[in-house]
C-alpha cells in the first residue's frame, strides 16, 4: 500500500499530488520545507583516522545542536555503510526555504565552511510523516 501510494504521488503532473499531501516542490501541505543534508569528508578532512575523532567534528555537532534548538532538526547521524558520511534532515517552517537551508548548511556549519565536511543540500518531497 505504501509503495503504491508513493508511485501514485510521483507520477502526478499537477502542482499538488492527488492526495493533497505535498506539492511537487518538496513542501508538505503544512507549509514546511523539508531538506536532507548529505555530509561527506571535505577537502580539509584528515587523511587518516576517523572524522569523529578529529576535534573539528565538534563544530558540526554544535551546528546540529543549533538546528535542534531552532526547532529545525528532525534527525541526524552517520551512514554506517559509508565511512565518514552522514545525513541530516531539517524541517524549516514556511514555503520556499531551500535557500535558507542551503545557507545554514554551508555557512552556519563552520565544519562545512572550513572544508572539514562537504555537504549536498537536497529538497525532500515528504509524502508521509507523523
Amino acid at each position: 500500500m505504501v509503495l503504491d501510494r508513493y508511485r501514485d504521488d510521483t507520477s502526478c503532473h499537477g502542482d499538488t499530488d492527488r492526495h493533497g499531501d505535498t506539492d511537487r516542490h518538496g513542501e508538505a501541505d503544512d507549509g514546511d520545507t523539508w531538506v536532507t543534508l548529505l555530509h561527506r569528508p571535505g577537502p580539509a578532512a584528515p587523511a587518516t583516522g576517523t572524522l569523529f575523532e578529529d576535534p573539528r567534528f565538534a563544530e558540526h555537532v554544535a551546528f546540529l545542536n543549533r538546528m535542534r534548538e531552532a526547532g529545525y532538526l528532525v534527525a541526524a547521524g552517520p551512514l554506517p555503510d559509508a565511512a565518514g558520511e552522514g545525513m541530516t534532515i531539517l524541517r524549516l517552517p514556511g514555503t520556499g526555504q531551500l535557500s535558507t537551508a542551503t545557507r545554514l548548511a554551508t555557512e552556519e556549519d563552520t565544519s562545512v565552511s572550513a572544508g572539514f565536511l562537504a555537504v549536498t543540500v537536497r529538497l525532500w518531497q515528504v509524502v508521509m510523516h507523523t
